[in-house]
């Protein structure tokens, strides 16, 4: 059966940075949010003083005539229309509000959630570090290993073949060495969780 835990976490224990990052990206679309609305809130508020403005200027045609009815309900309509639209920028208002104040918990929280697992980011970071440089002294060692080996087939000369072996006993305390810093970190990393 398969578990949570031994298929998010990743090959390359990818799993917490995409958390950590998701949390971090979230700020950032708040912000746009935020941002978003402002600009809605200066476009409202722009249209609004002009149909204001515009409601104003059907006062100053004539009232006299055929038309006095229509210049009637166009003002009313244009002045209603305006009022519309200052209420909306009065509502885009209070959710900049409320949007700030969500942006400004999940700041508090991010900080928070970062304090607490710092020794759990340290751990995963330190893991895939090892990770890599073990992957690299194992091929270094593969490598190493083949090249003594063919020399040895090939029958180089003797001092060609100490040279191989030096490099061959060096590469494998090498890989010895990372080998146990993986141990040591593969078993932080695992209290760390």
């Amino acid at each position: 059966m398969s578990q949570f835990v031994d298929n998010f976490w990743g090959e390359k224990n990818n799993g917490f940075d995409v958390l950590y990052h998701n949390m971090k990206h979230g700020q950032i679309s708040t912000k746009d949010l935020a941002d978003f609305i402002r600009e809605s809130v200066t476009i409202e508020d722009t249209y609004s003083r002009s149909m204001t403005k515009l409601a104003k200027t059907t006062s100053n045609n004539s009232q006299l005539g055929t038309f006095a009815p229509v210049w009637d309900v166009l003002k009313l309509s244009t002045e209603k229309l305006a009022s519309s639209h200052l209420d909306l920028v009065r509502k885009l208002q209070e959710l900049i509000k409320e949007v700030q104040k969500y942006g400004d918990e999940q700041t508090k929280a991010h900080k928070k959630t970062k304090e607490e697992v710092s020794s759990t980011l340290d751990a995963v970071q330190n893991i895939q570090s090892i990770t890599q440089t073990l992957q690299k002294s194992k091929e270094n060692h593969s490598a190493k290993c083949f090249e003594y080996e063919k020399l040895k087939k090939e029958g180089a000369t003797q001092k060609e073949i100490e040279k191989a072996i030096v490099k061959s006993k060096k590469a494998t305390e090498t890989y010895k060495l990372y080998v146990e810093k993986y141990a040591v970190a593969r078993t932080d990393f695992e209290q760390k969780l």
